[in-house]
């Protein structure tokens, strides 16, 4: 009985790091589309308002990093000049690969007739659902 214990904490200590390092974020389109909408209707909303930590809210540590205020207002700029303001989306799906779950959308601009591909990539981490990463393309 002894050794089942002491592998179980084994087993537990080996999936720790698996846990931390995150998990995806639904199964189905309704899953995902149902966590990674809000997400976006966030970081538009902050982007539209200029506000980096509405933006930002939902990134994790190392993309904060990665985009800090100062390159947030550089990105902003850069984006408002080339596509315009955010008009509209449409869902096409999403990927997952590894713990991470690639969503993916359709997005209109008003300064340009192309459609512009959205892509947010998230984890499960804990009880949150963190950013990893986001692209305009």
């Amino acid at each position: 009985m002894a050794l089942i214990h002491r592998m179980v904490f084994i087993l537990l200590i080996c999936l720790l790091p698996a846990a931390a390092a995150g998990d995806v974020v639904g199964l189905s389109d309704r899953e995902v589309q149902a966590v990674a909408d809000p997400v976006l209707d966030n970081i538009l909303a902050g982007f539209k308002d200029a506000n980096y930590e509405s933006y930002s809210r939902d990134f994790d540590n190392t993309l904060k990093e990665l985009i800090s205020k100062e390159k947030f207002s550089q990105t902003r700029t850069q984006i408002l000049d080339k596509l315009g303001n955010y008009k509209s989306r449409t869902y096409l799906g999403f990927l997952t690969k590894g713990k991470t779950t690639m969503v993916l959308w359709k997005g209109r601009f008003d300064k340009t007739g192309e459609d512009v591909l959205i892509r947010l990539a998230l984890s499960r981490r804990g009880d949150r659902n963190l950013v990893l990463g986001l692209y305009f393309q």
